[in-house]
This record gives structure tokens, C-alpha cells and sequence, in this order.
């Protein structure tokens, strides 16, 4: 048997122990008073430190299971205006739905506790992660909450169960004081009600059962109790911040040029959003920049100054606040590197982000070789039109040798959005858009994948089909999900290799005749052993579009992101955005496709100057680097790649930070 999770069970007995009576009455009374006395320790195992607040204290109420729900609690506590947390069994909820979104609409957050109420210390690491992911389905149809939060039943959790589900995206939650409702006691109900008001401290969390003997009078007496004593009511996601949390990350190639004109179909800085635009200025000298902000038939114009070498992040919902649409177009006097990042807290949990570069180059043709209307996924496409006259364009949706079509006007200095999920005609889709005049398009993700995985991205359209593709970034690490789709908008079959190749050497390729306008989509996790960092090279007979997305769950953190391939190899990439502050992880990955090892060279610009590195990459390698163990910790960058041969570099951010959505 696993090892048992101790806590502060009114001096009867530990959560472990749940079914076990006290050994003597001594005991039970030497627990009670050091339990009073704030002597113990608090049972968190691997929940996160909680965002205490100075006044009022906080406690949150948590109900475990959902059998036998005296539904008087619910009136109660709704009377009393206050929203608990819920820790259902997934098989109850399917068989209580009602129950379940009546809690849902009462403002209480909706928790993990299983599908089966199944013991996890004694079953097997994939039936875990299988009664987890089955209750979080369950959870997810139902309320639409997302929230990566799971107690283990009966309080039976070890270090292996504790780190399965993290490995699996969720964090453990235990409690402080048990009610002792879920099993006969010695105590009256008037004993456990004041112990439990007059042990509770600020962060306190308190746990009863839905079907416990005398919950209701448990629950109405500890409530006015706490009331009396000053304190607030508040939820576990509430209680660690979570609600204001923002995880995801984003991975994909930077620019290889400069230039002096940079589009940004996608934005918005309606609540819940965050958007940032990051110019870096790569030049010896001072350069100018205009940012035109446009909404419908508003528009907002900005200059900025940007030092040599050094970046400036616009904060564009100061700059155009409240706005459902925003697109930009900026403008400099000189060569810059433009990024557009956002951060979104859609709420229940669903939160995520994405950064990727600005449009330099309009075209009358985009194509999109990724588009999925799966369940959990929302799809939307962004045409801004930078021309003085409207333009044209015909969107046209590819799946399984069939197409739909849509016609659009896009008016002058204008965007234009389309949903994109009902007009697919498949469950996978690609996507192409021909216009009358240069456009930019941008194609915008907002997923939950396996229920649990939040995130969103976004994405520019390729004006170029090509026989190569290039994507450096890939692991088949624990957590990671890797995609590669794969359009041929040909009117010609042709033959595609998809070559994969890992750090230690070992290869795997997947050969296949893909049909003329069609796609295929290849799961690059079952293609290689897992644990492996990986590259992938894409060739083809005749030009196709390839794009790559991939989902993680690592140590709490949650997200994914998609972008498409590198066409060739380049001898110089920038990369505006970069941060490695509390909560930011970010990654520099260099590959080398030559048969020949090469030295390349990175300059990383921080607000404290320029740091020079260089690194050797071996033949048909790859280096990741950890930029923060190079320009430290709390560091905006910026970084420029040079090679002399040519090299694919992607850069990766991972992030889990309270950023006030």
C-alpha cells in the first residue's frame, strides 16, 4: 500500500486513516489541543503556495463525491452567497447532470476526484492518468470548466501517484481540517463545528462529503462561525491564485531579416486579454517607430523611439483598451524585428498564450496545411487588407477531396474575421485563401485538447508552397503531443518523406503518396521511442505546406501551440521577444542540417547590454539552450543568430504566471 496522506482530522484520526477509529482517548484529546495550537504541519504535498491576502482571512469550503447530496447545502450556502469547490466522482456526474451544472451556474469550481473513486495508490500508473482523464472529460462536457486540480479518494496519495498526475497536468489537493462527516465519530456536532471554526487560519482549506453524516448542520454552523470570526469564503482556485493564472507556451521559428513594415491581422484587447507588440531594433543607431492601431473604423496612431540594440514592448491594450478586434500595422525608420504576443483568460481554467512574428510580405495567396473542427477546438481567420482600395478574397476550406468555399469583401485598411468551425467540411481540414489584392492572414487556435489541455495560437499563412520543410523543436518527452500535417495543393499526386531524426542518433522516416489537394497528419510521438529530443525534415516530389502542432502537460504547466516549418535553412534569425521571469521558461534551439559540425553565434540583448556566445553544433544535430543560465534570471531579451553555413532556430517559452487576466 502507498504511503498515507497525513492531516489535521479534529484530533480523531489522519485522512489515511479514514475508516480507523482513535487508539485512546488521550491521544485524541493530545491531538485536539495541538491541533489548536497550530503544532502540526499543513498537508499540501505538491499544491502550489497560496496567494494569502492581509485582510479578511480565507477559507475554502471543498465537498468531495456527489452520492447522497443533501441539496439543502447548496440552497444554504447560495443563500449565503458563497461558492465552493466541488471534488466530484466523474460516474456521478455522468449520472447527475443536472446536479452538476446547477453547482456550475451557483459559480462553484468543479474538481477532479476520479471517474471511479478508485484508490490510486494501488493500481498501475496508466490507470491513474486513465481515471483522471475519464472525470475530467465528464467534468469538461458538462460545465465547460477546465481546472487541472484533483483530490486522490479516500486521501490515499504517494510520491508515484503524486507525480503521475503531475506528469499528466494536475496538481494535488488535500485539506486542513476534515469534518469527520465521512465516518462515525466519538464528537458531537456542536464538538466538530467549533473545533473547526476556532482551528481555521487564513488559507485554511476544510473538507466535507456531499452524502456525510450531518454535513448540512456541519456546513450552516461552520459558516456562521467563520463569519463571526471575520472570515471570507473563497474557492481552491481562488485560494491559489489560479483564477488569475495564465499557462501555456508557444514554439516556432524566428525571422531571418529585418524589415521596415510589419502587419498584424490578429488582436484584441477585450477582458480576459492581454496583447503585447515587441519591436527590437538591431541597428548601430536610434530608429523611429508609428504603430497604427485600427478597430472597425477606429484607428489609434503611436510613435515610439527604440535605443540601438534594444527592444520595446507596447502594451496595446493600454494603448486601444476594450477592443473585441484589433489589427496593427507598424511602420519604422529603419530595419526592426516585430513580435506580437497575447496572453487570455477565457475563464474555468481555460487559459494559454502565443507569440508569433508580423506579416512583411502581403500576397494574393495563403495557405494553411493545419485546420481541425474537433470537439474543443475554435478556429478563426484574420484577412487585414493594408491596401486604400477593398480587396477580394475567396477562403476556401480542403477535407477528405472535398472543399466549401466562402467569399469575402475585405474593405480597405480593414479586417475581417471568419469562424472558421462551421464552415469546415471534415474534422481536419487545410485551408487556402486567394485574393485580388495582397492580404495578410492569420489563422487563430483556441483549443482544450484531452480535456484538459488549454492554450491558443496563431498563425500566418504561407505565401510559398515547397518541396522542404525544416521544424528543429520536437520531444517525445513524458507530456508531449507532436503533430505534423501536410497539404499538397497540387493537381498532382506526389510523394512525401517525413524524416525524423534524434539527438542520439537514431532515425525514423514515414514515406506515403499524398493525393492531389488533400492532407495527411502524422503523429510524430509514435514514430520515434519516447524520451527523445527530436528534428524533423519534411521532403516532397512536389511543393506542399507543412505545419506542426504540439500539446504538453509538464510539471503543472499546460499548453500548446502550432507554426509552420522553415523552408531552408538560414544563416541569420532574430527573435524580438524573449523573458526569463518568475514563471517564464525559455529555450533556443539551434539544428544543423549539414553533414558537417559548425560553430554559431548568438548575441543575446538584455536592458543590460550584449552578451556573445557561441556554441558548436554537431553534424545533422541540434543544441538546446536554457537562456536564462545564460543572460540570468528576470531578463527581457532579445536574440540574433548568426551562422555561416545556415541553420533552423526556434525558440520555445513556457509560462505559468499570475499576469491579472
Amino acid at each position: 500500500m502507498g504511503q498515507k496522506r497525513k492531516g489535521r482530522v479534529l484530533g480523531l484520526s489522519f485522512p489515511g486513516e479514514a475508516r480507523s477509529k482513535p487508539g485512546t482517548a488521550f491521544l485524541a484529546v493530545l491531538m485536539f489541543s495541538l491541533l489548536l495550537c497550530g503544532m502540526l504541519p499543513t498537508p499540501f504535498g505538491s499544491a502550489p503556495s497560496r496567494a494569502y491576502a492581509a485582510a479578511p482571512p480565507r477559507v475554502a469550503l471543498t465537498f468531495d463525491d456527489g452520492y447522497g447530496l443533501d441539496h439543502r447545502i447548496l440552497e444554504f450556502l447560495s443563500s449565503q452567497g458563497i461558492r465552493a469547490t466541488a471534488f466530484l466522482i466523474g460516474s456521478w456526474a455522468q449520472r447527475n447532470p443536472s446536479l452538476v451544472k446547477e453547482m456550475d451556474a451557483l459559480g462553484w469550481d468543479i474538481c477532479n476526484h476520479t471517474q471511479n473513486h478508485t484508490p490510486l495508490t494501488r493500481v498501475p500508473d496508466p490507470q491513474i492518468v486513465a481515471e483522471l482523464s475519464a472525470c475530467q472529460s465528464v467534468i469538461a462536457s458538462l460545465t465547460g470548466q477546465h481546472w487541472p486540480l484533483f483530490r486522490p479518494p479516500g486521501g490515499f496519495i504517494d510520491d508515484r501517484v503524486r507525480a503521475v498526475a503531475a506528469a499528466a497536468g494536475y496538481t494535488t489537493v488535500m485539506w486542513d481540517l476534515d469534518s469527520g462527516d465521512s465516518r462515525g465519530v466519538e464528537y458531537s456536532v456542536a464538538e466538530r463545528t467549533a473545533f473547526m471554526v476556532n482551528a481555521s487560519r487564513d488559507g485554511s482549506i476544510l473538507l466535507f462529503h456531499f452524502g456525510g453524516k450531518h454535513t448540512y448542520e456541519l456546513v450552516v454552523g461552520v459558516v456562521q462561525g467563520l463569519k463571526q470570526r471575520g472570515f471570507c469564503f473563497v474557492t481552491v482556485p481562488e485560494l491559489f491564485g489560479w483564477k488569475n493564472m495564465v499557462r501555456g507556451g508557444s514554439s516556432g521559428p524566428g525571422m531571418t531579416a529585418p524589415a521596415r513594415r510589419f502587419l498584424f491581422p490578429e488582436g484584441t484587447t477585450r477582458r480576459g486579454f492581454a496583447e503585447w507588440i515587441l519591436v527590437f531594433n538591431p541597428n548601430p543607431e536610434e530608429v523611429v517607430v508609428r504603430l497604427d492601431l485600427r478597430s472597425g473604423s477606429e484607428s489609434r496612431e503611436r510613435e515610439y523611439s527604440i535605443p540601438a540594440l534594444r527592444r520595446v514592448s507596447i502594451n496595446v491594450n493600454r494603448e486601444f483598451p476594450g477592443r473585441d478586434e484589433v489589427a496593427a500595422v507598424l511602420e519604422a525608420s529603419g530595419e526592426v524585428v516585430a513580435e506580437r504576443t497575447v496572453y487570455f483568460n477565457r475563464g474555468s481554467g481555460f487559459t494559454g498564450g502565443f507569440t508569433s512574428p508580423g506579416c512583411t510580405r502581403p500576397s494574393v495567396l495563403h495557405y494553411f496545411a493545419e485546420g481541425a473542427a474537433l470537439e474543443g477546438f475554435e478556429e478563426y481567420l484574420s484577412l487585414f487588407n493594408p491596401n486604400p482600395g477593398d480587396a477580394g478574397a475567396e477562403v476556401e476550406l480542403v477535407s477528405g477531396g472535398t472543399s466549401r468555399v466562402q467569399k469575402v469583401v475585405v474593405p480597405a485598411r480593414r479586417r475581417v474575421t471568419l469562424g472558421l468551425k462551421g464552415l469546415a467540411p471534415g474534422a481536419e481540414y487545410s485551408l487556402v485563401v486567394r485574393s485580388d489584392a495582397p492580404l495578410a492572414a492569420e489563422r487563430s487556435r483556441y483549443f482544450v485538447f484531452d480535456k484538459l489541455v488549454t492554450g491558443g495560437s496563431v498563425t500566418a499563412g504561407e505565401a510559398l508552397p515547397r518541396p522542404e520543410w525544416f521544424f528543429a523543436e520536437g520531444t517525445t518527452r513524458e507530456g508531449f503531443n507532436t503533430f505534423l500535417a501536410v497539404y499538397n495543393p497540387c493537381l498532382e499526386s506526389t510523394w512525401v518523406v517525413v524524416h525524423a531524426r534524434c539527438a542520439d542518433g537514431n532515425t525514423a522516416e514515414e514515406r506515403f503518396l499524398l493525393p492531389a489537394r488533400t492532407r495527411r497528419t502524422l503523429s510524430l510521438d509514435t514514430m520515434l521511442p519516447p524520451g527523445m529530443d527530436f528534428v524533423t525534415q519534411v521532403r516532397s516530389l512536389l511543393p506542399v505546406v507543412a505545419e506542426r502542432s504540439f500539446y504538453f502537460r509538464e510539471n503543472n504547466v499546460i499548453g500548446g501551440d502550432g507554426s509552420p516549418g522553415t523552408g531552408e535553412p538560414a544563416e541569420r534569425w532574430y527573435f524580438a521577444e524573449g523573458c526569463t521571469q518568475d514563471g517564464f521558461s525559455e529555450w533556443l534551439v539551434l539544428e544543423n542540417p549539414w553533414k558537417h559540425e559548425q560553430e554559431v553565434g548568438v548575441s543575446y540583448y538584455t536592458e543590460n547590454g550584449t552578451l556573445e556566445k557561441s556554441y558548436l553544433i554537431p553534424a545533422e544535430g541540434k543544441v538546446v539552450v536554457d537562456v536564462s543560465s545564460e543572460v540570468g534570471h528576470c531578463r527581457e531579451v532579445s536574440m540574433e543568430v548568426i551562422s555561416s553555413c545556415g541553420v533552423v532556430a526556434e525558440r520555445s517559452i513556457y509560462f505559468e504566471a499570475d499576469l491579472g487576466l
